[in-house]
């Protein structure tokens, strides 16, 4: 292919779903065509850097705190329409910014991993100009309305659901193209279980559960490994802390009675998810996109409003996942998992949800959009 062509991929907030989504798009163009420049760029912070750490701190507070308001506004069609206004002051604010970068990079395509950057995009093409294309990356299964802009020149999609719902937005039919949530090409490579659980010092015989957070660790983990401690599921349990030192130090503090590996922010999931049986998990996009690659089971608890609530509701549906509604639900659904691998080597991932499973997308996303050039 050898194109030579020169791509910016826009994602927002360091350490994140859409961050990791970045990543994984400029190592499956760097796998398929490694004359293509690549730069990843934080859009927030490049464009607003002080109200990007207010922002990010907000968000956090409500998910956590006053998660009700977050389900209120989330793609609420007043609100979408109310917030034009002011939505359209931010993108001409960061036109100048964004200006300098475009002439210094040069880009034949810019790539979003989320809609915040895309919209700035959108704008600017329509205000002022320019030969780039533009291509949204969606990183959740199910679209909001904040993705939809006539200049955007292709969007990616996780399946031919979510191509249906984001037609059902406005979006032209032969703008949407089904490649699935970009995952690092690394989760494509088949692995020895056997020996990735050797390498971690687990138990080869015995179920494995890998429980996350995501990067920043939210969500009662550990109330849930206190009960999966107690019961009598024969299990080990790895788990991934990401940012939440205090939950760290309280696993690096405590006594178990099953074994128990404690990670921090770990680049290392394709290796945990090739040693695990099932996943643990809030339903973040691209953690479940990863899931899905690796074949394994989910069990989805304390969902945020919003987009992880549309998630669960979409992987259920497929057969892809089990929702814990409580915590009180993680060890009977644990329990059914288990039994059943140990019963007939069985998953809960019906056909529906295998077909979800797309380990090449980083890949063939960046074919697509190199031959699209």
């Amino acid at each position: 292919m050898l194109s030579g062509k020169k791509i910016i991929v826009f994602y927002i907030t360091e350490r994140s779903g859409h961050h990791s989504a970045a990543l994984a798009l400029k190592r499956g163009f760097e796998v398929s065509d490694p004359s293509v420049s690549v730069k990843c760029v934080n859009a927030f912070r490049y464009l607003f850097p002080i109200a990007e750490r207010v922002t990010h701190r907000v968000y956090l507070f409500v998910i956590k705190r006053i998660p009700a308001v977050w389900r209120f506004l989330y793609d609420r069609p007043s609100f979408v329409k109310r917030s034009a206004g002011l939505k359209g002051w931010i993108h001409r604010l960061s036109f100048n910014k964004l200006s300098r970068l475009l002439n210094e990079v040069a880009p034949q395509a810019v790539l979003c991993t989320q809609a915040f950057p895309c919209g700035v995009l959108s704008a600017y093409k329509r205000e002022r100009g320019g030969s780039f294309k533009i291509y949204g990356i969606l990183t959740d299964f199910a679209p909001h309305s904040f993705w939809v802009y006539d200049e955007v020149d292709a969007y990616v999609v996780a399946s031919d659901k979510t191509r249906e719902w984001l037609v059902q937005k406005g979006v032209s039919p032969e703008k949407v193209h089904v490649f699935g949530i970009p995952v690092d090409p690394k989760f494509s490579k088949q692995t020895d279980k056997t020996e990735v659980r050797v390498k971690y010092g687990l138990d080869k015989d015995i179920p494995a559960a890998l429980i996350m957070g995501g990067g920043h660790g939210l969500g009662p983990i550990r109330k849930i490994i206190k009960r999966l401690d107690e019961c009598e599921v024969p299990l080990q349990m790895m788990v991934v802390c990401g940012l939440n030192r205090k939950l760290y130090r309280w696993l690096a503090s405590q006594t178990f009675k099953k074994r128990i590996l404690v990670f921090k922010y770990t680049d290392e999931i394709d290796q945990l998810m090739s040693a695990a049986h099932l996943v643990i998990t809030k339903p973040g996009g691209i953690t479940t996109a990863e899931a899905l690659a690796k074949g394994l089971p989910m069990i989805i608890l304390n969902p945020i409003p919003g987009q992880e609530a549309r998630n669960t509701e979409f992987l259920v549906d497929a057969e892809a996942a089990l929702s814990a509604q409580t915590v009180d639900d993680v060890v009977p659904a644990v329990r059914c998992v288990v039994t059943r691998m140990l019963a007939a080597g069985g998953s809960l991932t019906g056909s529906t949800g295998r077909s979800l499973a797309r380990p090449a997308s980083s890949r063939d996303i960046a074919v697509f959009v190199l031959n699209s050039l």
